[in-house]
C-alpha cells in the first residue's frame, strides 16, 4: 500500500536524522567494544544517510518550488 508523502514529516528533516545519528553513537560509546557496539556504530552511519538523502530532497523541493515560480 503506497501513503502519500508528508513533506511536513520529521521524516523529511536532515537535523531529524542527524540527532539519530549522535545519540546512537553516544550509546555506543557508552558500550564496552563488541558485537553490539559495532551493530549501533553501523547504524547510526545509516541515519548519517538518511539525513544526507532527506538533505538532497529539501534541495530538490526548493528546486521545484523555485522552477514553479517562473512557469506561465
Amino acid at each position: 500500500m503506497l501513503t502519500a508523502m508528508n513533506p511536513k514529516s520529521k521524516l523529511y528533516e536532515p537535523n531529524h536524522w542527524r540527532g539519530r545519528a549522535e545519540a546512537t553513537r553516544k550509546k555506543a560509546e557508552a558500550l564496552a567494544y563488541g558485537k553490539l557496539r559495532d551493530r549501533l556504530l553501523k547504524i547510526a552511519i545509516e541515519y548519517d544517510k538518511l539525513a544526507l538523502r532527506a538533505q538532497d530532497w529539501q534541495a530538490s523541493q526548493n528546486e521545484n518550488d523555485a522552477l514553479s515560480d517562473y512557469e506561465l
